[in-house]
């Protein structure tokens, strides 16, 4: 990719409706720079916290993090982060990521698996929390443990995202966008 700066992001969110209004932000924010493989350079903590909210996700608006739409009855959600007085600059690549991942009451989860909305647990916070991996697989009965403990999952969405960033020279040896067809056909209808 060459020498640059990564700018900030824009993200939209159509949550699905079959998580009812569980919290769709607790994916980590990742940013790989050059060399970084497996680890990245830095990793945040959950969506919220990248965009400056800490603590759920309402409208807002500050000088370098907003969330324009934050509708918990509809569910959709526009959101941006600018890294102007938190630069991140890269010498040959950058790569962002953000896990697509929520989160609600332990006591919700069989709900969410009746209604064959994908779900993967990823943690459990029983006081102490328990991870799962793709080798342990959280069943209906882990859920009796006590109906009141946070579940982390991952789960699916309708995302978009659009990075900005400056390079040193013109250059694009990106992959070219897919179809419509193949980008939209997943995506949520309302009816």
């Amino acid at each position: 990719m060459g020498k640059g700066r990564f700018l900030g992001v824009n993200i939209g969110v159509n949550a699905n409706p079959l998580y009812k209004k569980s919290w769709f932000g607790e994916g980590e924010v990742k940013i790989y720079l050059d060399d970084d493989n497996e680890l990245p350079m830095l990793n945040g903590t959950w969506t919220e916290d990248y965009i400056g909210a800490a603590w759920g996700q309402g409208k807002f608006i500050n000088n370098y993090t907003v969330c324009t739409i934050a509708d918990d009855s509809l569910l959709p959600w526009s959101l941006y982060r600018w890294h102007i007085p938190d630069l991140v600059y890269f010498s040959e690549s950058c790569r962002v990521s953000i896990q697509q991942m929520g989160s609600d009451m332990t006591d919700m989860v069989p709900k969410y698996q009746s209604a064959k909305a994908l779900f993967i647990p990823a943690s459990i916070d029983t006081g102490k929390l328990v991870f799962y991996n793709n080798e342990k697989k959280m069943t209906i009965l882990d859920t009796l443990i006590d109906p009141k403990c946070w579940t982390n999952f991952y789960r699916s969405d309708d995302v978009s995202a659009t990075a900005y960033f400056y390079l040193d020279k013109p250059i694009n040896d990106l992959p070219g966008l897919q179809p419509v067809n193949i980008r939209t056909c997943h995506l949520r209808t309302e009816k």
